[in-house]
Order: C-alpha cells, then sequence, then structure tokens
C-alpha cells in the first residue's frame, strides 16, 4: 500500500508539474545559475548571452517578465539564440558585475559574447518587438549601429539613414567604454546636430521618430536646443498633432532650465526669457493648468525669488518672494514645491541663515514630508528638518528627525548599498548630537 501512495504521489506531483512546464516552454527558459556559470555555458554552446538585470522592487521589470518573457515568438528566439540568465543587480555577489556593464537603471537589458564584452545594452522596458530588433541586430540579423554608421559615411546626406542611425544611437553609446565612448559621442552630436538643422529647415522634423530622437541625444548644445524650443514653439500647432502635449512640455522643460542656469549664475537675462512665457511661448505654457495664478506669475515670483538668494544672498527678499510663490499656486503646490523653497534656502544662503529663516525652512519641510511618495526624497527632507533643529540647538527635536529618517531608510532592504550610506550617515550625525547634548 505505501509503495502504491508513494507511486501515485509521484504521478500527481508529475500531472501537477506539466502545465507549468508547458506555460514556461512558451516563453525565454532562464538559465538557473551563476553569471559566471551561464557565460560558461553561453561559451561552450557558441552562443551569446543575454542579461536581465533586474531589482525585485522595479515594476518595469516585473512586467516585462510577466507579459514579455513569456510571449511565444519571444521565448521561440531567445531560446534558440541565446543563453538566457536573470539577474538581481542589487544583490551583493553582483554588484561588480552590474557595475561592469554600467547598470545603473531597470531594468537594463544586455546581450554579452563569449569573452564578456556587451554587445548591447539597452536601459528601460522594451516591448517585444523592441526586444527581437535589440536581439537581432546583436545576432547580425538586422543593422547594427556600426554598419549603418559605415553606410552614413557613404551617403552623407540621407536622412533616412541618419534617423535610423540616431535612433539606434542611445542604445549602442552605452555598451563604449573610455576612449571609445569619447570618439562616438562626439560623432553622434555632429550627426544630430546637422540633421536636426537640416530638418527644421525642410520642416520634416515635426514626426514621432524625431521627436524620439530630440528627446534621447538633445540638451548637449544649449545653441541647438534654443534653436530646437523656438522651432517647436513656432509651430506648436503641428507638434501637438504629431506627438501630443509633449512637445508643449518639452518647451517649458528646456525654456525652464535655461532660466535656472542664468539665475544660478546671477546672470539677469533671465529675464528675457522670462517675458516670452506670456509672449512667444504663451501657447506652450498654457498646456499647464494652475488654479489660481497663471504661468507667467508663477515663474516670475519663483525665478526672481532665486535670483534675489544666488545673486545678492538676500534671504529676506528670497522668502517675501517664495512665501508670494507658495501662496499664488495655493492647492497646486505640492511635496516638491515646498521642499525646492527649502533646499534653495540652504544652498545658495550659505552661512547666512538666522534662527527665524531655519524656522521657515522647517515649516516648509513639514508640509512636504508626509505627502512625498519617493523614499529617498522623504529622508532626505526629515534630515534636512533634523539640520537645521541642530542649528536652533533644539537637540531633542533634532534627534527625533533624524531617528525618523534611519526608521525610513530600514524600508530600502532592497537597495543594500544606498541605505548603508544613508545609515552611515544619519548614524554619525546622532552620534555628534550626543556630545552636543552632554
Amino acid at each position: 500500500m505505501k509503495q502504491i501512495r508513494l507511486f501515485l504521489l509521484s504521478v500527481l506531483c508529475a500531472l501537477i508539474a506539466l502545465p507549468a512546464m508547458a506555460q514556461d516552454s512558451k516563453g525565454i527558459q532562464f538559465f538557473k545559475g551563476t553569471f559566471a556559470e551561464a557565460m560558461a555555458k553561453a561559451k561552450a554552446e557558441g552562443k551569446p548571452l543575454f542579461v536581465d538585470f533586474y531589482a525585485v522592487w522595479c515594476g518595469p521589470c516585473k512586467k516585462m517578465e510577466k507579459q514579455i518573457f513569456t510571449l511565444p515568438e519571444v521565448g521561440e528566439y531567445f531560446n534558440k539564440n541565446f543563453v538566457s540568465l536573470q539577474l538581481d543587480a542589487e544583490k551583493p555577489e553582483n554588484v561588480d558585475i552590474a557595475k561592469a556593464y554600467k547598470v545603473e537603471a531597470f531594468p537594463t537589458l544586455g546581450i554579452i559574447d563569449g569573452e564578456g564584452k556587451a554587445l548591447s545594452i539597452n536601459v528601460g522596458y522594451m516591448n517585444a518587438q523592441e526586444l527581437l530588433d535589440m536581439a537581432k541586430t546583436a545576432m547580425g540579423e538586422m543593422k547594427g549601429f556600426e554598419q549603418l554608421y559605415k553606410e552614413h559615411r557613404q551617403n552623407p546626406n540621407d536622412l533616412t539613414i541618419q534617423q535610423e542611425l540616431l535612433t539606434m544611437a542611445p542604445q549602442f553609446l552605452t555598451t563604449q567604454d573610455g576612449m571609445d565612448a569619447e570618439k562616438w559621442v562626439v560623432r553622434v552630436r555632429k550627426i544630430y546636430q546637422k540633421y536636426i538643422e537640416t530638418k527644421m529647415a525642410d520642416n520634416s522634423l515635426i514626426n514621432r521618430k524625431d521627436y524620439i530622437i530630440i528627446g534621447y541625444l538633445g540638451g548637449d548644445d544649449d545653441e541647438t536646443t534654443d534653436r530646437l524650443v523656438d522651432y517647436i514653439s513656432t509651430h506648436l500647432d503641428e507638434w501637438l498633432a504629431a506627438v501630443g502635449e509633449p512637445a508643449a512640455y518639452y518647451v517649458v522643460e528646456k525654456n525652464d532650465e535655461r532660466m535656472l542656469k542664468l539665475v544660478k549664475k546671477g546672470d539677469a537675462s533671465y529675464k528675457d526669457y522670462l517675458e516670452k512665457i506670456r509672449t512667444d511661448y504663451k501657447k506652450a505654457y498654457d498646456v499647464i493648468k494652475f488654479t489660481n495664478v497663471t504661468p507667467y506669475d508663477k515663474s516670475r515670483d519663483y525665478y526672481n525669488a532665486l535670483f534675489a538668494i544666488y545673486k545678492n544672498k538676500d534671504v529676506a527678499e528670497y522668502l517675501k518672494l517664495m512665501r508670494k510663490y507658495l501662496a499664488g499656486l495655493g492647492a497646486d503646490a505640492n511635496a516638491a514645491d515646498y521642499a525646492m523653497a527649502a533646499q534653495s534656502l540652504y544652498y545658495a544662503a550659505d552661512k547666512k541663515l538666522r534662527a527665524a529663516d531655519h524656522e521657515q525652512a522647517i515649516e516648509w519641510l513639514k508640509i512636504a514630508i508626509p505627502s512625498e511618495k519617493v523614499l529617498m526624497n522623504k529622508i532626505n527632507y526629515l534630515v534636512m528638518v533634523g539640520d537645521s533643529y541642530r542649528e536652533l540647538k533644539k537637540y531633542s527635536e533634532a534627534e527625533q528627525y533624524y531617528k525618523q529618517a534611519y526608521g525610513e531608510s530600514l524600508q530600502m532592504g532592497e537597495l543594500q548599498q544606498a541605505q548603508q550610506m544613508i545609515q552611515a550617515s544619519v548614524l554619525h550625525k546622532l552620534s555628534t548630537l550626543e556630545l552636543l547634548m552632554r
């Protein structure tokens, strides 16, 4: 009887396992083992290694695992051509491997040859077609970046080749190191600038593919970016039809970056770009809706406040204008607005803060903390409050906020390196505070 029971149990286990095995076989079959073991297997089979560098907290990683890696067409191609591995990049034993392949965000999807050289590195969520295109390019079934670059050299005025080349450039550049990286960055920047200027001249730039190129590669050259902002603003209706509101946000973002850069240098010419908010760029800024204030009034109070403190270290004027700015936003003000007001006060005022100024910073941060969703930001705000209380010699309050910051850091279990650094810093502040309290 015992033997019969054991036999039936084994049959039952097999029957339970069969559907799961069938389901798994439809998608990518990931190797179970270490990176070194997967590399050895790939080399022995004469295949590249596909690595999904993930973090357990990463939402897009989980989405790819459930919705993309399980697709039959993806599994069929990857199982035939690669040894595949999923690697938790934040585990201690994998941290150095992740660094070697420049993994700084998740997911990072890499294809690595048998000698350990990265053939392709892509950062961020990919749909099935994008993932297959990446894989086929690495396998030589589709044109690679360097092949396209040779075609570009032979046909330097072919805009179709340039568009394809620039679309692939961000992914290709992540695989380059040292002097090679610098060389390719210079080449790509040169192609990008010429491409943008040519397509602005004949009005063929207004399309989704080129907008994606601008989003990935634009911003390094201030002069080109300035012309792009003016061009998008001038043709905003066409851009809105082609890509939607992101086109307007591009104008707003780049103009705001330009004003902030000038303000921090103490350059009063930021006012020229401030004026554009109610003239040249009005239609773009009108996409952003506020309840009680216009985009121009909001920006005027904000940048005038920053100019007062960066240029003249005029804390009193800064506080007056920043309070006006926050009051104007009213219910539209969020955690970042209040935290930014405090941070700018700390960073730009240097050692000129009075007790009342610290009290104001604390008040703003206490408004920001409860609604802040990003854990790292929340910890930073708590530490800043603690620092201000320490400056006010309110040591018990400072201790309370430092301990709260430490407590919040305990939620960073999977971000071990960042957690250790934060906790070491907070513990140092607490030990220093203990000496002051004696």
